[in-house]
């Protein structure tokens, strides 16, 4: 973990919500460290992810996708 992310979990950000949009998929970060973010899930697009605290919800991604090419350009 590097980067953004591993900069926001430092600063003490309690959740880090992720949407890779190449790869389909949704990463959730949250517990916070000196280190970066403790723990993380990761779920592809279509499934359900689970929200920590403070936002206590489930994202559902049912309709993510990454954006289709409609040939123009």
């Amino acid at each position: 973990m590097t980067g953004r992310v591993e900069v926001y979990g430092k600063a003490g950000i309690p959740v880090y919500l992720l949407l890779d949009m190449q790869e389909e998929r949704a990463t959730v970060f949250w517990a916070p460290s000196a280190k970066g973010y403790e723990s993380h899930c990761t779920m592809p697009f279509g499934e359900k992810l689970a929200i920590p605290a403070p936002f206590d919800s489930v994202l559902d991604t049912t309709s993510f996708g990454a954006p289709k090419d409609d040939g123009q350009a």
